[in-house]
């Protein structure tokens, strides 16, 4: 059996994910597969009103006909379990891209802003991450840094 044919819409989630999101929608969804971590891809044949309802439904993690289009999701850096993922996602960072472009400072602030209960782990997490370290390899001079930083932003 060769590869089902029709478009591909990648998504920043897993397979099994985005299969319960789509449970009962049809409209053209010929196959789900896994694309990656925290990434598949909908094999389909949606056109038109179908295929922006189907777009939809993957609207708040991000999509793409062209998997080279789509960033990875904030649950692929380094350090960040479910929630905190979840919380980056909530502040409107869909992908690590927007956590560059906002970087460690704007991305905790906008997280503190919805979520005042998140801990200083939440920033060493995302600073690290966004070198690819572990965050318990920051420095205490490190740490001091960031603070000043976070404390004039």
């Amino acid at each position: 059996m060769g590869e089902p044919k029709g478009a591909r819409l990648y998504v920043n989630l897993g397979s099994s994910q985005t299969k319960r999101r789509l449970k009962g929608f049809g409209h053209g969804v010929r196959q789900i597969q896994s694309a990656g971590r925290n990434r598949a891809v909908i094999v389909h044949t949606a056109t038109g009103r179908h295929l922006l309802e189907l777009e939809a439904k993957f609207a708040d993690v991000g999509c793409a006909a062209d998997e080279a289009a789509l960033d990875q999701p904030p649950s692929n850096l380094r350090n960040l379990g479910p929630a905190s993922a979840a919380w980056l996602v909530d502040a409107g960072m869909r992908s690590i891209s927007d956590i560059r472009r906002a970087g460690p400072v704007g991305a905790f602030q906008l997280v503190r802003r919805k979520h005042p209960e998140v801990s200083l782990n939440l920033f060493w997490a995302i600073i690290a991450g966004l070198e690819d370290r572990d965050w318990r390899d920051l420095t205490e001079s490190e740490k001091e840094r960031w603070l000043v930083e976070l404390s004039c932003g």
